[in-house]
Parts: structure tokens; sequence; C-alpha cells
């Protein structure tokens, strides 16, 4: 049988590798939780493929939790980088893994999903971490909210671990998931966990989707459930440019508006073509963002498309804003940086 949760003595220690979570971790939960009830069971899914250089911290920060009534799924897309023989070193501790073709990172969370039986179900990839202590957390705010999704606070890192910053997520609402560009909303999905009876009232992830099928989801989850804010750090979002996020985030405005479109009817008093300008001005970000690359001439571009789109937006100070930093020489956008408002996105 399965030992429910393995110790840093269980598990083999790579040379040269140091701190959460390789050499240190968390005690193990009691069998019970403090009032004597069982532990909810958490489900969690690894979507991976070909990041055999990261995917065995994210195993291990999984499993080291010494959380007592843990599932943990891990769906590799057939890898040829070394993550079958990472897989095969953890196989005793994991509930399931397969490594075989599939049809993107959606269908690999699907799969999971659908062997999951846990009360409450979220994913890690394959490129992320847990924090210590977060199942316990997450754990305690769904036996006083078994209805709520939970949100907690997630640390972002760059590709060797060093912190960048830390989300505490807020104002997570319908509305403000289907009005992401007006970014008054803190949210990521690192840090979030859905009740299975929500999960099964919503339905799977939209295969369809390519980059956006988590926000897509969570316009769903939110449209039939609360949120409860789990205020303590659970998990880290590695940045880094062969993740999706980084790497292709300029081919994310396409289905960007078509999540859009799916749920904007369900909003009063919607302007569609100034939403579609802002849309078009959030992505400019992606161009002008000295985190992580500079492309002044196609962030320039865009600003010309979102005048196209909706003259009005000429009169939005963050237009002008945007159109100030892409001329701005780099040494002095960096220097100002601090001064910028946070909901221009930290460029």
């Amino acid at each position: 049988m399965k030992p429910l949760t393995p110790q840093i003595q269980d598990l083999s220690l790579p040379s040269n590798r140091s701190g959460w979570p390789w050499d240190t971790a968390p005690d193990p939960l009691p069998a019970t939780m403090p009032d004597g009830q069982p532990w909810p069971r958490i489900s969690i899914v690894t979507p991976s493929y070909n990041q055999a250089h990261f995917l065995e911290e994210t195993i291990r920060s999984v499993l080291l939790q010494g959380y007592p009534n843990l599932e943990y799924i891990v769906i590799d897309g057939g890898s040829n980088d070394g993550s079958i023989d990472i897989l095969r070193c953890y196989a005793p501790w994991l509930s399931f893994w397969v490594s075989e073709p599939d049809r993107g990172q959606p269908h690999a969370i699907n799969k999971g999903f659908r062997r999951a039986t846990g009360d409450l179900i979220g994913w890690v990839n394959s490129d992320d971490t847990l924090l210590p202590g977060a199942l316990s957390h997450f754990a305690k705010a769904h036996r006083r909210n078994p209805e709520a999704l939970l949100l907690g606070d997630v640390t972002f890192v760059n590709a060797v671990g060093d912190p960048i910053r830390t989300v505490q997520q807020s104002n997570v609402t319908f509305a403000a998931m289907v009005k992401i560009w007006q970014l008054d909303m803190h949210w990521c999905q690192q840090g979030t966990y859905v009740p299975r009876t929500v999960y099964e009232q919503v339905g799977e992830l939209d295969e369809q989707l390519r980059y956006v099928f988590d926000r897509d989801w969570m316009c769903r989850l939110l449209a039939v459930a609360h949120v409860d804010y789990v205020h303590a750090p659970t998990a880290q979002f590695r940045v880094h440019s062969a993740s999706k996020t980084i790497g292709e985030n300029d081919r994310w405005l396409p289905e960007q508006i078509v999540v859009t479109r799916r749920y904007w009817d369900r909003l009063p008093r919607i302007d569609r073509r100034r939403a579609l300008a802002e849309l078009e001005l959030s992505s400019v970000l992606t161009y002008i963002n000295i985190t992580y690359r500079m492309d002044r001439r196609r962030g320039l571009q865009r600003l010309g498309r979102v005048v196209l789109i909706d003259p009005r937006m000429l009169l939005a100070w963050r237009f002008w804003m945007l159109f100030g930093a892409a001329l701005t020489p780099l040494p002095l956008l960096r220097a100002v940086r601090g001064l910028a408002p946070s909901d221009l996105g930290g460029w």
C-alpha cells in the first residue's frame, strides 16, 4: 500500500539541491483535523510535457506537504526529455501517472480531473510549485466554507526560484473576470482550488482554447459560486521565457476576445466596441514590459489598432501612459517603474 505522506527520508535527494522542497519540509499533519474530523480529500493534477528541468521540484512540493488525504495525478504528454525517469522515481507516491500523447494542456488537466475523487480539486503546472503548508490552508478553508472557490496568495519567481513579487488575490468576481481589461482584479490560477460540487456544475476545461482556458473556466465557476480568500502563501508561479505565459503572450489576444464575447451578454450596459479596444490596449503590455521584454515597434502598432477600434481611447489616460512608455528610453523607464500605477501591470 502506498504511504499517504512521504517524508524527506523516503525520497532520494538530488545533489546540490537544498531548501524547500529538497532537504526541508513541514512535519506531517495529524491523522485528523483539530476538531477530530477527517481531512478533506484534495486531488491535484500536474499536466506536463518536456519539463524535466522543473518537474521534480513540482512533484516534491506536492508530495512533501505532509497532507494525510492527498490524491496526486500526473499526466505527461509523452515527454522525451527525461521526465519519464523522474515519474518512475516518484511513482510509489503518485496516485496515478501516465505518459502518452495528448491534445495539449487543457486536455491533460481534464484527463486528470476525470480520475480525481477529491472533495477539492486543482492543478499545479509542471514548472510551478506549492509552498509549505498550502494544502493545510486550503483544507481548513474548505471545511469552513465547503461551497466556496478558494484563492490563496501566489509568489512570482524567476527561472531559478528567486522571488519577484507576491500577489494577494482580490476582487475576483464574475464581472471582473469578464472585464479583465479593467485590471482591477488580482487572480492567479496557481492559488485556485475548486470544490468538487462546483466543478460538477460547470464541467471541464475548454480544450479548444490553448491560452485562456483557465479564465474561461473561472468565468463559469464564478457564475455559480462565491470566493473565499486564503490569506496565506500557497504557491509559486515561475516566470521563464519557455512558458506560454511569457514566450507566447503575444498570441493570447484572439482567445481573450473569444472568452469575453462568450460572457459579455450576462453583464449590463457593456460597450462592446470599447471593450474590444480595451482588450487591445491591455495586450500592449506584452510589448512594453521591462520585466520580460521590450518590443516598442509592435507596441506602437497595437496602440494604433486601439484607436482604429475606438477613437474614444485617445481620451483614456492609460493609452497615453503606455504611449509614453513606448517612447521612453529603457534606463529612464526602469528608473520610474516604481512610480507607475499598479494597474499598468508592472511595465
